[in-house]
């Protein structure tokens, strides 16, 4: 995998502006490895071994902040719809109110 900003890591520039946290990870990492095969620390086999083992780590990493931004997303529909169902309810206590509320709880509701 050739990230975005691989180029800027290997000449050592500064870290881009506006990457997610993995992302930041990822480039110190890149530039620090680059760094270690210029100064002769580090083959560039063990590095390709190295970077193998970071990208699996950071598609892992990548792929478990999309589902909490999903799972988050959902959260905040959940409670958006809800406070409004007792809203409703609190104004107007009807069963209809009382149903609507449950089956929002209850996740019969989408």
């Amino acid at each position: 995998m050739i990230f975005p900003f691989e180029r800027e890591a290997e000449q050592g520039a500064p870290m881009p502006d506006g990457l997610s946290l993995p992302d930041q990870l990822a480039y110190q990492f890149l530039k620090n490895l680059y760094d270690r095969i210029r100064r002769g620390s580090v083959t560039r086999e063990q590095a390709a071994l190295e970077k193998g083992r970071m990208t699996h780590q950071y598609n892992l990493a990548k792929e478990t902040l999309s589902r909490y931004s999903v799972l988050g997303d959902r959260w905040a529909n959940l409670l958006k719809r809800a406070e409004g169902a007792q809203i409703r309810y609190q104004m107007d206590r009807t069963l209809e109110n009382a149903d609507l509320l449950s089956a929002i709880l209850n996740g019969r509701l989408s």
